[in-house]
């Protein structure tokens, strides 16, 4: 009979072991996975801010030190609130800074009067101050800016009707939590961390007097104090801010598009350091070659800045340490998860860009290379004259020789990706093929031959080499099945192909020009489908922003179990998707997504106008980060080249219009410093007047998506020129107001029938028969992290999973202790699901097949007789890279030589021994019925959570856990064998048990 725990019980059982847990050592480091926010988790949101007067607006808020306003390129910074409540940030030097207004024998804090009305735009902030204690017709402004030449914010305060003597007093103070984490950045500290340490006297208090109706004030940093400056010392710094903010311009029907011009600038802005593009402008303010910040120069028309930038990193490409160490040059010290830092390795060698700018001499653990001469190749599209394509071609022909001997050592076109995209820590190839890298270079290599035909170099090379990796990417990374680009093609084993693609496979091919439209068209419905879709939504007003709009922001991926940026609600993955959208000829849902990413941080976040790096609907981090280099970076592109569709390709002579509008504008125009243009509908008839100023002028193209299809235009290269455009209006329906979200959990034949496995139903059967197979075990389960799986390894320089089998780069240390003492208690190990298996209570107690050499690929397990199912115990690893792909398989054979087949799939019956799945119904999904999880140190069999702690991340099982699956068999058929095999590569699956049902 079947004896089923209560629910009762087992939360008070899953408690108890999340307890045990919290008090182990977790499973790695999860700096990037611990939060501050899992308060927040689906909790209600609002519209915290709305434009108005051109301003992100909100009324008496209370999001404090969110917002910062950057000045200068140091990294000194005014964090400012939603009431006029400020800190200043030094790495050595934090104070809090609060005002306080004296009228009518009264003193109120300005933090806390009645009414507050506070605006931002473009790296200023303002303030409008009511309460009932100055009378019903007086108020007081603020204004607030930090100047770009010295570490110092200036205020501007103005009253009105305030007929009194009133007084300002100024205190500063240090801040309650001097060490802060990520620079003191959003959700990285305590909500109160700026605020005045309570127990620490003020650095500075004193009063200043109205000069009529104002005060304006500075602050000295170094002096920790602040001083009366003249109104032309403020307007002298406002004007600065507003030349740099009015740098590109937009106007559409929409205001929340229209406050994205100088937000952007400043966001930028706060990423330049003087010299080059940062990785971000507070947490990770740091230098770095690649990822996305590099595009800024261009996109932004910081043509100075550009060149600042990659000339820095051009002086830091490695040109006199030649490859003499052969692969694979893995690091021991890091159980070989990653290369060995040392020079004269095939990474660390010439053409290898290094850490710094303008130097040479110092390794870094990316492929910088990839992301910094994509945006090089992006300047070109914009800089195409001969002497800027001389200047660089040296370093490209060394680049492209780096790329090839590291990651494309087999010369079969495809390329191996050694993290080199933002979603790069826990990402991990192993030697394969991979979709993203190898996009990335058949694009370099495409323009290299284009670059070689202008200045006169031999193409020939590049362009057979890119004739090969396109032909190679088609044939072995297409996904003719599901019509699209697959993630990686496994090296190793039975290179296998993982179909399973997170977005960055899908954007980088469409981003880099490769596969036909037609292609790119449908690998964007890949995304539509599989790609979880996550509701962007508000209680209580919208200020417009979502009453018309079903919006929907995306994850990165479907991946189990979870880490660090393997399955996360990235902005700028979203940015980059929306990018793609709109380049592969969907440009309703590119604004769609576009316009969701930007409601959900901008306006409904807790920082107004944020390029945060991390979404409010992340599962494991929560809103993260503020004006991260990444994001501002794609965020550009996705609005400049996607939305309003400026894409230069002076490589060939043309510059491209082709806006994603939605169809319901009638017109609409854009300013920036290298093209600007107006549009205009007359009827069917789209106007556009164009003006160019770039270094060569190119042949326009006017390209407009139309009830009819695509409408095209050709132009001249004047620089001034009105180009019409006919174009009938979309209907309605092709809009995406009208969209809904098509995601569905579509399942292969192969993971509806493992889901249908992990449903375990044993009151069909009278007669049960366990296997006894302590003849076929070879080893104990307690030993799965213990080995060292040496081989097969690729023979090339790679990431790949640690010698100990679990863990990644990131975590190269990383094990996890099993304990079976439940398993050992008993000859036969009596489940609480009505159903027992016969165990061995000393020796060894599973029967282990992996890829590895370390076990036999397959285990043969003799039957006789007819069944209707057989019930498995099983244990064993896996990991996200091996995600939604049959890790092994059970065959059932019969005697008369037929056989069923059951492919065990994460997450639907096979999940990793040390912890559990993490399961929300958003980026992490199971649409299955969740398997039963069997402890074997406890014992306890239960389809309830069991690490039920807040982590997303590493949620740990005391211990370890098998699983239970039911395989039917033909009961007509006499039954010969039940052999376990492994498919997948890292992994090591173990059979811990077999009973027979009939």
């Amino acid at each position: 009979m079947n004896t089923y725990i209560r629910r009762p019980l087992v939360a008070i059982i899953s408690i108890i072991i999340c307890l045990n847990a919290l008090s182990q050592s977790r499973i790695g480091d999860f700096i990037e996975s611990r939060s501050l926010n899992t308060d927040k988790r689906n909790a209600a949101r609002y519209v915290n801010y709305w434009p108005e007067d051109d301003a992100f607006t909100t009324e008496n808020g209370t999001n404090r030190y969110t917002r910062a306003l950057y000045g200068g390129f140091s990294e000194f910074r005014l964090e400012t609130s939603d009431r006029p409540v400020f800190a200043t940030y030094k790495k050595q030097d934090k104070r809090n800074i609060a005002f306080l207004i004296t009228y009518n024998e009264a003193q109120l804090n300005l933090a806390d009067v009645d009414l507050c009305r506070s605006q931002y735009s473009g790296g200023k902030r303002t303030y409008k101050l009511s309460h009932k204690a100055w009378g019903d017709d007086a108020y007081v402004c603020i204004e607030t800016l930090v100047a770009y030449d010295a570490e110092r914010p200036l205020w501007h305060f103005h009253k009105y009707n305030m007929h009194a003597d009133a007084a300002l007093t100024s205190v500063v103070k240090p801040i309650k939590k001097p060490k802060l984490n990520r620079s003191g950045d959003l959700g990285q500290n305590p909500v109160d961390a700026y605020d005045a340490h309570p127990d620490s006297a003020a650095n500075f208090c004193a009063d200043f007097h109205f000069d009529g109706d104002d005060i304006y004030l500075a602050y000295d940093a170094d002096a920790k104090r602040l001083s009366e400056v003249s109104r032309e010392v403020f307007d002298a710094v406002e004007r600065e801010r507003t030349t740099l903010a009015s740098r590109i311009q937009f106007s559409t029907p929409e205001a929340w598009v229209n406050l994205l011009d100088d937000n952007l600038i400043a966001a930028a802005d706060g990423n330049w350091d003087g010299d080059t593009w940062l990785h971000g402008a507070i947490g990770w303010r740091m230098q770095l070659a690649g990822w996305r910040a590099g595009y800024l120069g261009d996109v932004l028309g910081w043509t100075d800045r550009a060149q600042s930038h990659f000339n820095a990193y051009a002086e830091s490409q490695v040109t006199d340490v030649e490859p003499t160490i052969p692969h694979p040059a893995q690091d021991t010290a890091m159980n070989l998860a990653r290369a060995q830092k040392k020079w004269g390795t095939q990474m660390y060698s010439n053409g290898y860009i290094c850490r710094y700018p303008h130097r040479h001499d110092n390794m870094h653990h990316y492929d910088m290379n990839l992301n910094f001469v994509d945006e090089l190749l992006w300047h070109f599209q914009y800089d195409a004259t001969p002497d800027t394509l001389r200047r660089y071609w040296p370093l490209l022909v060394r680049h492209l020789a780096w790329e090839k001997r590291n990651f494309d050592p087999d010369d079969d076109g495809l390329y191996d990706a050694y993290c080199c995209i933002w979603a790069s820590d826990a990402l991990y190839y192993s030697g394969g093929a991979v979709t993203h890298s190898t996009a990335y270079n058949l694009r370099a290599l495409r323009l290299a031959a284009r670059i070689a035909e202008i200045i006169g170099e031999d193409a020939t090379y590049y362009a057979a080499e890119a004739q090969k990796t396109a032909a190679a990417l088609d044939k072995y990374l297409w996904d003719s099945d599901g019509q699209h680009w697959a993630e990686y093609r496994d090296a190793l084993g039975l290179q296998r192909t993982h179909t399973d693609a997170a977005i960055w496979s899908i954007y980088t091919p469409i981003n880099c020009g490769v596969g036909t439209e037609a292609q790119q068209f449908e690998a964007t419905k890949y995304v539509d489908r599989n790609i979880p879709h996550i509701p962007v939504v508000c209680v209580g007003e919208a200020h417009g922003l979502l009453s018309r709009d079903t919006l929907y922001t995306i994850s990165t991926s479907d991946w189990m179990p979870y880490s660090w940026s393997i399955n996360n609600v990235a902005c700028a993955e979203v940015y980059n998707m929306a990018l793609a959208y709109f380049e592969a000829n969907r440009p309703d849902e590119g604004f769609r997504l576009l316009k969701a990413n930007i409601i959900d941080n901008m306006y409904m976040g807790a920082s107004p106008a944020n390029f945060g790096q991390i979404s409010f609907y992340d599962a494991a981090r929560g809103e993260c980060y503020r004006d991260f280099g990444d994001v501002v970076g794609v965020g550009a592109r996705a609005i400049i080249n996607g939305l309003w569709g400026i894409i230069p390709q002076a490589l060939y002579g043309k510059l491209l219009i082709k806006p994603g509008f939605p169809a319901e504008w009638d017109s609409a125009s854009i300013r920036t410093p290298y093209v600007s243009y107006d549009f205009h509908r007359e009827g069917d008839t789209c106007i556009f007047n164009i003006t160019q100023n770039l270094p060569q002028q190119l042949t326009v193209t006017v390209s407009m998506l139309s009830a009819d299809g695509m409408a095209t235009q050709l132009g001249t290269d004047a620089k001034q020129q009105t180009i019409k455009l006919y174009s009938p209006r979309r209907n309605a329906e092709h809009t995406y107001y009208a969209r809904t979200p098509s995601t569905i959990d579509i399942l292969t034949p192969d993971e509806q029938k493992a889901a249908a496995s992990a449903i375990i139903n044993t009151n069909k059967y009278k007669k049960f028969q366990q296997l006894d197979l302590r003849s076929i075990y070879n080893d104990s389960v307690t030993n799965i992290f213990k080995h060292k799986y040496l081989s097969p390894r690729p023979q090339s320089t790679t990431l790949q999973i640690p010698v100990q089998g679990i863990g990644e780069w990131c975590h190269p240390q990383l094990t996890a202790e099993i304990s079976d003492s439940a398993m050992r208690a008993k000859d036969v190990f009596a489940t609480n699901i009505g159903i027992g298996f016969k165990v061995a209570r000393t020796g060894n107690n599973v029967a282990f097949c992996s890829l590895w050499d370390n076990f036999p690929s397959s285990i043969t397990i003799p039957a006789k007789g007819k069944f209707g199912a057989a019930y498995i115990f099983m244990a064993g690893s896996t990991n996200h890279m091996q995600f939604r792909m049959a890790n092994a398989q059970i065959v059932a054979t019969y005697t008369d030589g037929t056989a069923d087949t059951l492919a065990l799939i994460p997450p639907y019956n096979y999940a990793p021994i040390e912890q559990d799945y993490y399961i929300d119904g958003k980026a992490f999904r199971l649409v299955s019925k969740k398997q039963y999880r069997v402890c074997i140190q406890t014992g306890v069999t239960t389809q309830e959570p069991i690490a039920d702690c807040p982590d997303v991340y590493g949620r740990p099982i005391p211990g370890g856990a098998g699983q239970i699956v039911e395989m039917l068999l033909d009961a007509r058929k006499a039954l010969k064998s039940i052999r376990l095999e492994a498919l997948a590569n890292d992994v090591v699956v173990g059979v811990l048990g077999i009973t027979l049902a009939r």
